[in-house]
């Protein structure tokens, strides 16, 4: 697949979303629901942690959940989600029409059922899929959750209007109709396999049901409802103090009833004062990275817990940027690196990667291994290319998330002759519609993605995907691919 001359591949054996329990067991929020809605986008990018067990009794008579992140997302509209946090936090109040179970299988959250053959709720020829929802779903504020909202919700991801980064696979949708209230019926442009598992289910992204009767009009942005957003989760949005904090309270109307009443994301600037916050019991719950996880591994009444993810951490080399348009400087990347340097940075929690698909899927190959650092076959490929002069390149990476991997790379380049600076950006401009990823700005950088229950993930590199509004970022653009 000459992938190898594309990207340096830094993949988690079993990505690692790095979260902390306090000593005692955390309760379950509502017959389990919640729970899984937390789990089921890649395995907790929301990621639940009790922090302080001397806060534990206040927090069961409270019955009140707060959870610490460091990027303040640029909006709460799941069609315009750009980082993998804010979609996990999305599906706290709005709910997709499929949903993942922890074993990776699909399972129906407002649907009676997952659409099949042999439950015909797919047509012969494979084009059309046919949804039942769910009698009885009610939005926050007491509506009736139907078809409507279903069509309404499409039609607003593909209003140009609206800067949605991933509409691939509506695109592939011929019509949406309405047969009834309770009725949803996708015809495909043709057959498509991953369609049941990609359509308004929990994915890369996760496009939760709207409340069509809360917009004056399928142009979303800017929209009233964003400051106290609903949906039919478990949770409505009462309160955003933006740079501070997200109140999410109860939603009466939800089934089974959460025993939580209230959950708190607060927004704390920087990874070093999540972790002063979680000592100090302020918060109960954060994601950490491996070093702040190393960092409080001896804390007393923190307990560190890791969970696979299906999600790869990756260098993408800008394939039509100067340099890297070069596939000989880019093979000299790939000998220049050393992923086992950067594995012992992430202090082995995260492990090098050969494939593409990380293991917890069963597709995952382990035969594969990640390029070998090979000095003199990186100076031989950057002599082969004509480069008298050190080549200069830009590595772009994700504020406090990224950074020490940067780092990484820039010494390792400058040990093989490639001069790199590095520019870090907010997740909430990183992978936005004028941020790095999307515009082409850079040679290198730091980023990956998290899938859903389906290994399907060709739009990382497929020709029709490269541009600003697609998910080829790379710009690679290979027919046999």
């Amino acid at each position: 697949l000459r992938a190898r001359s594309l990207y340096q591949s830094e993949q988690h054996e079993e990505d690692h979303d790095v979260v902390i329990y306090g000593s005692q067991r955390p309760r379950r929020f509502g017959e389990g629901n919640l729970y899984e809605n937390l789990a089921r986008i890649g395995a907790v990018t929301l990621a639940i942690l009790c922090g302080s067990c001397a806060h534990a009794d206040s927090l069961a008579a409270a019955h009140v959940l707060r959870i610490a992140d460091w990027s303040e997302p640029s909006s709460l509209n799941p069609l315009l989600a750009h980082d993998q946090d804010t979609i996990g936090f999305d599906l706290l109040f709005v709910q997709t029409l499929v949903g993942i179970a922890r074993d990776g299988r699909l399972v129906p959250v407002l649907v009676t059922r997952v659409p099949a053959r042999d439950n015909g709720g797919i047509s012969g020829d494979g084009r059309t899929i046919t949804y039942h929802l769910r009698h009885g779903s009610r939005f926050a504020d007491g509506v009736p959750l139907t078809s409507r909202d279903v069509a309404f919700t499409f039609h607003a991801l593909l209003n140009p209007h609206n800067p949605v980064l991933s509409v691939d696979a509506y695109r592939r949708v011929e019509s949406l109709t309405t047969p009834d209230p309770y009725t949803v019926v996708v015809r495909l442009r043709k057959p498509w396999n991953a369609a049941v598992a990609e359509l308004f289910a929990q994915s890369d992204f996760a496009f939760g049901i709207l409340p069509a009767h809360a917009f004056p009009g399928t142009s979303v942005v800017g929209a009233p409802w964003e400051n106290h957003a609903f949906g039919s989760g478990p949770f409505r949005v009462t309160q955003w103090r933006r740079g501070d904090r997200i109140v999410l309270e109860r939603n009466p109307y939800f089934r089974p009833v959460p025993k939580l009443d209230r959950v708190v994301i607060v927004m704390i600037p920087n990874l070093d004062s999540v972790v002063v916050a979680l000592r100090a019991g302020e918060v109960d719950a954060a994601r950490l990275l491996p070093i702040e996880a190393s960092q409080l591994r001896s804390v007393p009444r923190l307990h560190l817990i890791s969970t696979p993810i299906n999600g790869v951490d990756y260098l993408g080399l800008h394939t039509t940027m100067p340099p890297t348009n070069d596939v000989r400087l880019r093979r000299a990347i790939a000998y220049a690196l050393d992923p086992r340097v950067i594995a012992q940075a992430n202090h082995q929690l995260y492990q090098p990667a050969g494939a593409f698909l990380p293991p917890v899927l069963a597709w995952h190959d382990a035969t594969l291994r990640p390029f070998v650092q090979n000095e003199a076959a990186a100076a031989s490929e950057l002599k082969a290319a004509g480069w008298r002069v050190p080549p200069i390149l830009l590595i772009v990476s994700l504020a406090g998330e990224s950074g020490e991997v940067a780092a990484i790379v820039q010494r390792q380049l400058e040990t093989a002759g490639i001069r790199a600076t590095i520019k870090t950006f907010p997740a909430s401009d990183f992978n936005g519609p004028t941020g790095p990823l999307r515009t082409g700005a850079f040679n290198v950088a730091v980023f990956g993605w998290i899938g859903g229950g389906d290994p399907e993930q060709s739009v990382t590199f497929a020709c029709a995907q490269a541009g600003p509004n697609g998910n080829n970022v790379s710009g690679y653009c290979n027919k046999r691919f």
